[in-house]
């Protein structure tokens, strides 16, 4: 689910839309705009830069990309971040090549959802040993469009603050978070801003990127540790998530895969999936692929914060007190007017169980499963 674009240069090369022309010794690098197939907007969304500054001292992230660039292409991010943060158009760098500089901008990609306003991206390099010096962008548009759009941005993240409560923990902020982007948002592909923050904050739509980078810029403006993790939804093609931490602890989110349907975002009180809010790296592999060329993450196995975990909602259906547990939870859910109930059970052969307490429950009912049955959700009005 989703459109997730990586903007990886090398994947530009191979489908032969670049410009390369010979000038003055060196080669001349354009990375085009590529509608419908990689946006370069998407590759350099960042947050303001301070050149040289160890970006270190800005931004501590331990799966930031940043932290797994080498010291060479460290210098040359940092370059780049203030070229892009001041709106400029050009910058020098050295000490990195045609491949450096690619793993440069994805990085940025990667770390920054802030900047939202790049166009086509350039560089120059050396033909006999692919050293850059120079990294070029042109803007789609001027400063004045971009204050505007910034100025909507922060309007919506006003609006976001407003739900957010001073005695609300790390679950709780994340989990209102997760919730805010995914009611505000429809999943809808826009090529020319589907890849940024501006689709969901001012557009209201975008997809699996936009999506991800929202939930990025607002966690990292809530003080909570969030980066944007890429990869592909398993035969579905590319995709993009994240990786938050709460209460010291790492785990997978999801929000795009969040949306109750992409088809229809219209529903009653819109829904909510929870089936990928904080897990483990072997649930998310059941239907995620990790892309670990740029960021090496290591394998994640916390639960506490799992959705289910956590709300008490996964029951043992093969035990009767858990069954019992089930019953009453459903009818307490209906007692307080929600419109859906979301439930784990621990083991997949129980699920006839669980139909048959829906049935007795409920009478007629809709619900909605996973592929593995383990999670599912029931239409409570």
């Amino acid at each position: 689910m989703g459109n997730h674009k990586s903007g990886n240069a090398a994947a530009i090369i191979i489908i032969s839309m670049l410009i390369i022309l010979l000038l003055s010794g060196g080669i001349f690098l354009a990375i085009g705009d590529l509608t419908g197939m990689i946006d370069i907007a998407s590759l350099l969304n960042t947050v303001e830069g301070n050149g040289d500054q160890d970006r270190s001292e800005i931004q501590a992230q331990k799966y930031d990309a940043y932290s797994f660039l080498n010291t060479n292409e460290k210098q040359a991010y940092a370059k780049v971040v203030d070229m892009l943060s001041n709106y400029d158009t050009e910058v020098k760098v050295n000490g990195v090549t045609t491949d450096e500089v690619e793993r440069v901008l994805s990085a940025i990609d990667y770390d920054h959802p802030e900047i939202f306003w790049i166009g086509e991206m350039s560089y120059y390099f050396d033909e006999t040993d692919h050293s850059v010096s120079k990294v070029m962008v042109t803007y789609p548009y001027n400063e004045d469009v971009k204050n505007q759009r910034q100025a909507e941005i922060d309007a919506a993240v006003a609006d976001y603050r407003t739900g957010m409560t001073a005695d609300m923990d790390e679950y709780e902020k994340v989990k209102y978070t997760y919730e805010y982007v995914i009611r505000n948002t429809v999943y809808r592909e826009d090529p020319q801003d589907d890849q940024n923050i501006y689709s969901v904050f001012g557009k209201k739509a975008s997809v699996c990127a936009g999506y991800s980078k929202a939930i990025q810029y607002l966690l990292k403006d809530t003080g909570i540790e969030c980066s944007y993790v890429a990869g592909e939804a398993i035969g579905q093609g590319a995709h993009a998530w994240n990786i938050v931490r709460v209460d010291g602890e790492y785990y997978y989110l999801d929000a795009t895969w969040g949306e109750f349907s992409v088809e229809d975002n219209v529903e009653p009180e819109k829904s909510i999936f929870y089936d990928f809010f904080c897990v483990t790296t072997a649930e998310l592999e059941k239907s995620h692929q990790i892309d670990q060329t740029l960021v090496q993450y290591p394998e994640l196995t916390a639960t506490a914060a799992n959705y289910f975990v956590r709300e008490n909602k996964r029951y043992d259906l093969n035990q009767t007190e858990e069954q019992n547990r089930f019953v009453k939870d459903i009818e307490t859910a209906i007692n307080q007017g929600e419109k859906y109930f979301h439930y784990a059970i621990m083991d997949s052969s129980t699920i006839g169980v669980a139909e048959d307490l829906m049935d007795k429950t409920l009478g007629s009912y809709y619900w909605f499963s996973s592929d593995d049955s383990l999670s599912n959700t029931i239409e409570l009005y």
